[in-house]
């Protein structure tokens, strides 16, 4: 289960990290008042999300080798 888990995870982080990099390519487009800082905004709640991902994700790695100690 702790596999189909991390597939999750890594899909979303995925997800992500092109959808922040769409916003980072609006902001190079050059500023347009109100859609840049919307951007700038979303690129950095985007980039807490893959932080929350990669934390939960090693999380649950750290979690599957200890139950593997336990076998």
């Amino acid at each position: 289960m702790a596999d189909n888990d991390l597939d999750v995870y890594l899909t979303a982080r995925n997800v992500l990290v092109e959808l922040r990099l769409n916003l980072a390519k609006a902001v190079a487009a050059g500023y347009k008042k109100g859609e840049t800082e919307t951007a700038v905004k979303s690129l950095v709640e985007v980039q807490q999300a893959i932080d929350v991902i990669d934390h939960a994700s090693e999380e649950l790695e750290e979690l599957e080798e200890a139950e593997d100690d336990e076998d």
